[in-house]
């Protein structure tokens, strides 16, 4: 991946009165993904809400999964420039500035969103922009099953610290 992983890897943090959410990720390399091997970028995360903490899964962070793709908070390793990208549009972004997509899971709900970060400089501190979307849809009986639970976790964009 010419080292662009490396770019978020760190410990982030966006705070908003007592609402927090930390994550934390780290790059393996040469990942067994089925047949072959990928460098991914695996994390977890603390989500407090008004003061309460709702899910930390920071403690599985070294757990060396068979598949650390499926079984950590967030994984991934999809890069994505500028260039006509409909997923996040970024007129700020240089042309070539590259951004990473990941998969964030919600334990609370086994939800998955996307989690789409770039790394960039506001007032000289390193930040993470994040935006978190596109939540999966659950298919269910109307007839016979409740309705599946909300994501739990924050949606939006945010800016996090480094």
């Amino acid at each position: 991946m010419n080292s662009l992983l490396e770019l978020f890897q760190g410990t982030y943090l966006y705070t908003s009165g007592n609402t927090s959410f930390k994550i934390v990720l780290e790059k393996k390399i040469k990942q067994n993904v089925g047949l072959h091997f990928e460098d991914l970028i695996i994390g977890e995360y603390q989500y407090i809400k008004n003061g309460v903490e709702k899910i930390n899964t920071l403690s599985n962070l070294n757990i060396s999964y068979s598949d650390q793709f499926l079984k950590h908070g967030i994984a991934g390793n999809s890069i994505i420039s500028n260039i006509n990208n409909r997923l996040w549009k970024c007129p700020q972004c240089n042309p070539n500035e590259k951004r990473a997509v990941l998969r964030i899971r919600d334990r609370v709900t086994d939800r998955y969103a996307n989690i789409l970060m770039r790394r960039t400089v506001i007032n000289g501190q390193q930040v993470m922009q994040v935006k978190i979307n596109n939540v999966n849809t659950v298919s269910y009986n109307v007839d016979t099953e409740s309705p599946p639970e909300d994501f739990s976790l924050p949606l939006g964009e945010f800016i996090m610290i480094k």
